[in-house]
């Protein structure tokens, strides 16, 4: 009787998509936000990396058999995916009725040598630049993407305190003003350097020998001090 009543529902296909966003060239002058673009077929376009979740399997699940499937990356310990919210308006795919559970996914740029697809970069607006319109709603699902990141990287208020690259796109150690352009990278906006300067020392630990500051001597210009991330004790 209850199975017979379940039947009468007509049920969507449920799909995982992932936004992949890094930031290419962190220690570089001018490092940029990118997000993982992929070309496929049924339909002929280009996508976000995504699957249907199968019958028994739990989103989690599906998010990390795409992003090794798909993708051809496995899940490190430092990848945590975060689910941005379900997209379901019932036109967004021309096929079926389809709902999409939405992450986003932030990765070293190291960590996607071996990747399937394009690094897209992030315009300051958040769009992808020189991108045709991605299928079914994946703009809508950058967008997001992006602005959730950026949420994290944006000096929102004054005595609240933003972590120094939250998502770990800059391998340690690190000068200031390479941390200070990644945050840039991110956000698509400039910082005041001394402003940024003052919010970021505190969460650092100085880079040490001997009770001496380490320097970044291979670096142009004045030699400037190395940082790590704050350790709790």
């Amino acid at each position: 009787m209850a199975n017979s009543a379940l039947e009468k529902y007509p049920r969507p296909g449920v799909t995982v998509d992932l936004a992949i966003l890094t930031v290419v060239g962190a220690t570089a002058a001018i490092p940029e936000l990118r997000v993982l673009i992929q070309d496929r077929t049924d339909p002929d376009g280009r996508a976000l990396p995504g699957g249907f979740v199968r019958e028994r399997t739990t989103v989690a699940q599906t998010t990390a058999e795409v992003f090794r499937r798909k993708v051809g990356v496995e899940f490190g310990r430092e990848v945590h995916p975060r689910l941005l919210r379900l997209f379901d308006d019932p036109n967004r795919d021309s096929r079926s009725w389809v709902i999409s559970a939405a992450h986003a996914i932030s990765v070293r740029e190291a960590d996607l040598t071996s990747a399937h697809g394009h690094l897209v970069r992030v315009d300051h607006d958040g769009r992808l630049d020189g991108e045709s319109p991605l299928q079914f709603d994946h703009d809508e699902i950058v967008a997001d993407a992006v602005r959730e990141l950026r949420s994290r990287y944006e000096f929102r208020h004054r005595y609240a305190d933003t972590l120094p690259d939250p998502d770990g796109f800059l391998d340690e150690p690190f000068t200031l003003h390479q941390l200070r352009k990644v945050h840039e990278a991110v956000i698509g906006e400039r910082l005041h350097k001394d402003n940024f300067n003052r919010r970021m020392k505190p969460l650092l630990d100085p880079v040490l020998l001997d009770g001496e500051p380490v320097l970044a001597e291979s670096l142009r210009g004045r030699p400037a001090a190395l940082y790590r991330r704050l350790t709790e004790a």
